[in-house]
């Protein structure tokens, strides 16, 4: 144990309570990172495969309704042969309405049929465009994880270095109260310790008692009433 000012002490523990929270905090960050990366990537892929899904559909429609088109078309030409074999006008004029109202929908089918083609043309040039999509985001989500994992040793390695700094400035916490300043910190963290400034905790922002401040002016170990914080004064 040093002969450091107590208050000293605790404003160093202040301060390395705080780099450790913001290395910790930039650890957690990581993975969240990553995962976003790679949620990119299964959102790409699955505008690839609704896309092809897309493109299936459109053409067993289009497939279909080309089959109608042709059965249509061939009832169409019988029908007209017994337009020519009719031997009376109201028969005439009956299978002249069939073949009008057929080929009326046959004209609706063929431009249902186009319609169906451009679409497919239009969505495979979207599948082309969602792959290369794909491709850029499992390229970017691979630098991502590279700069993820670089990053995370080196927070790994500073919290370490850290926490080892810590322990040694620990060290010259007054033994009757080291047991209250852990218990404080294993619950609170870096909000453990408070600075005073004009009377006031900056932790819970309340203004302390005068008793409290002549007593951490004497140098006695204070905690805040309020928010249970080590107080002291900075230097």
């Amino acid at each position: 144990m040093s002969n450091r000012p107590y208050s000293e002490v605790l404003q160093e523990l202040h301060r390395i309570h705080r780099q450790l929270s913001d290395l910790r905090s930039r650890l957690t960050r990581c993975p969240l990172r990553v995962n976003a990366a790679r949620n990119r990537v299964t959102a790409a892929e699955e505008v690839v495969a609704t896309t092809k899904e897309a493109i299936k559909a459109t053409k067993m429609t289009a497939d279909r309704k080309q089959l109608q088109l042709r059965e249509s078309e061939n009832k169409v030409a019988v029908t007209e042969g017994k337009l020519n074999a009719a031997k009376t006008n109201e028969e005439f004029q009956i299978f002249k309405e069939q073949i009008a109202a057929a080929q009326m929908a046959n004209s609706v089918m063929s431009d249902e049929i186009l319609e169906a083609l451009e679409k497919i043309d239009q969505l495979e040039a979207k599948e082309v465009e969602a792959k290369r999509a794909v491709e850029t985001t499992k390229s970017d989500c691979a630098k991502v994880e590279a700069e993820v994992e670089q990053q995370r040793a080196q927070l790994e390695s500073e919290i370490a270095r850290v926490l080892e700094q810590l322990e040694g400035v620990e060290k010259d916490i007054p033994p009757d109260i080291r047991a209250d300043y852990k218990r404080v910190v294993k619950t609170k963290g870096e909000e453990a310790l408070s600075s005073v400034m004009n009377g006031y905790c900056t932790q819970c922002n309340v203004q302390l008692r005068i008793q409290t401040v002549s007593d951490l002016k004497l140098g006695k170990p204070v905690f805040c009433s309020t928010c249970g914080a080590f107080l002291y004064f900075p230097e």
